[in-house]
This record gives structure tokens, C-alpha cells and sequence, in this order.
């Protein structure tokens, strides 16, 4: 029983063997994957906290650069 017949096609154990094999390693590849994107929601929720942070010095950049420059024009107007 080493060989069935189906027809004129002929399908050995170790052809079905090889091709249960190639399926079982692209299920390991997909599981591998799957199990990668489990995290994702957490990494994006820290990359948004980051960006928010960034976010929030930039705009304390600003507002310190704003006061320099306010600054800058006061003490130029009591100069004059």
C-alpha cells in the first residue's frame, strides 16, 4: 500500500509526506508572525505616549523661545 492510484495520477506517501510537511512549516512561519503582532497594540500605544511627549517640549521650546524673543524686543524698546 505503498502507492494509491487515482485515474492516471499517481500519488506516493512521501509526495503527500513532503507536502504535509511544507504546510506545516508555513502554519510555524504564520503562528511565528501572529505571535509577533500580539504586541502591537501596547508598541503603538507607547510610541503614541512618546509622540505626545514630544509633542509637549516642542511647544515648552516654543513658548521659552517666545518669551526670549519677547524679552529681547522690551529690553530693545527701554534702550531706545
Amino acid at each position: 500500500m505503498a502507492e494509491d492510484t487515482i485515474g492516471s495520477v499517481r500519488i506516493t506517501n512521501a509526495q503527500v509526506y513532503e507536502k504535509l510537511m511544507e504546510i506545516n512549516s508555513v502554519q510555524i512561519e504564520m503562528v511565528t508572525e501572529i505571535r509577533g503582532l500580539k504586541h502591537l497594540p501596547e508598541k503603538v500605544a507607547e510610541i503614541d505616549n512618546r509622540l505626545s511627549k514630544v509633542e509637549l517640549i516642542a511647544k515648552l521650546v516654543y513658548s521659552v523661545y517666545g518669551a526670549i524673543l519677547g524679552a529681547v524686543a522690551v529690553s530693545l524698546i527701554g534702550l531706545l
